[in-house]
């Protein structure tokens, strides 16, 4: 037991012998026949320290987390009357710019368009306003409409759009003979304006926001540039539609070889192989018949396509002829 003792004496011996520990044993000697400067020193790394995190709470951005539901990038009107998504979003430090591309839908009709873009009204709100943030709602085509955001300074913490709608829907309307106690709440209800309008969240801490270079250009240039972008997507998808239709075509051409197949085949067939082969070709017919509707979709998809794409020449004639009627720029208003 001694001897175990005496070793351990000796290796601690040799540890404080060590010259990594010198360092350390100097300070702690020192701290011990200097008590006023021990104070001192720790004194001053409290103070440093607390300083530090007083300058970075000043100096440092405020930075506000924003909740999941604050960023959703599909909103529904609560009053039926549609809903809009905001499928794009690009910023552009370098020139303060962001561009947001926004598709909507038309709940108030069965007719398969979006909502009407007069019918739409636009807020922007700002952390800070600033004069030189300006907005510009571009509607392209019946259901997709661009935005711009001119002037957006680098530190810009946060936007919020706000879109109301207002297209009549027919589920709000009552037509039925209501007391005054709930006639006057439902009036107070249409007043608050919150069924009908839907708000989006734009910031540096969705990583939905993409950064891009964008360049500076008018409200007529960037409207030109959106409308082209459009031409060029229809085109893609007249192109894939008819690319679709010579593969289907294709298709019924092999369906109807095989059908000849099993046809000749079924002249020397009896029983139960008969049987088969009648079904086999019953489910051909089936499937050439399902693919002759789908080019016939095909080709009604087609027609809406071309009279998108005379619309959009249409609309780019007028923006360079200057008939185009743009609505006037909203400002930024101050965040409560």
């Amino acid at each position: 037991m001694s001897t175990l003792i005496e070793i351990s004496k000796r290796w601690i011996e040799k540890i404080k012998s060590s010259p990594i520990l010198q360092p350390f044993i100097k300070t702690k000697v020192w701290f011990q026949e200097n008590i006023i400067k021990r104070k001192l020193v720790i004194f001053s790394m409290l103070f440093v320290t607390w300083l530090s995190l007083l300058m970075g709470a000043i100096f440092s951005p405020q930075r506000q987390t924003y909740t999941s539901e604050q960023l959703k990038t599909k909103q529904v009107f609560a009053n039926g009357s549609g809903e809009m998504k905001l499928v794009s979003q690009e910023y552009s430090p370098d020139t303060g710019i962001i561009v947001l591309q926004f598709e909507t839908k038309d709940a108030t009709t069965s007719i398969d368009r979006g909502i009407d873009a007069k019918r739409l009204k636009w807020k922007l709100y700002a952390q800070h306003k600033d004069s030189k943030i300006e907005m510009d709602v571009v509607p392209i085509i019946d259901n997709k409409v661009s935005v711009i955001i001119k002037g957006v300074p680098k530190n810009f913490g946060a936007f919020a759009i706000d879109v109301t709608n207002q297209t009549v829907s027919s589920s709000s309307i009552d037509v039925n003979i209501s007391s005054p106690s709930s006639d006057s709440k439902k009036v107070s209800q249409k007043k608050s304006g919150e069924e009908d309008t839907v708000q989006f969240f734009v910031t540096p801490q969705n990583p939905q926001l993409e950064i891009k270079a964008i360049e500076v250009v008018s409200r007529e240039e960037f409207t030109l540039q959106e409308i082209e972008k459009e031409i060029n997507f229809q085109n893609e998808q007249s192109q894939k539609l008819t690319t679709s239709i010579s593969q289907l075509k294709e298709s019924i051409e092999d369906d109807n070889s095989r059908k000849a197949s099993l046809q000749a085949e079924a002249k020397y067939l009896t029983g139960d192989d008969l049987e088969a082969n009648q079904k086999n070709i019953a489910t051909l017919d089936t499937n050439i018949e399902t693919k002759n509707r789908t080019i016939e979709t095909a080709y009604k998809n087609i027609e809406k396509l071309k009279a998108k794409l005379e619309s959009l020449d249409k609309k780019k004639q007028a923006v360079k002829d200057g008939t185009f009627e743009f609505s006037n720029p909203i400002e930024t208003v101050e965040m409560n």
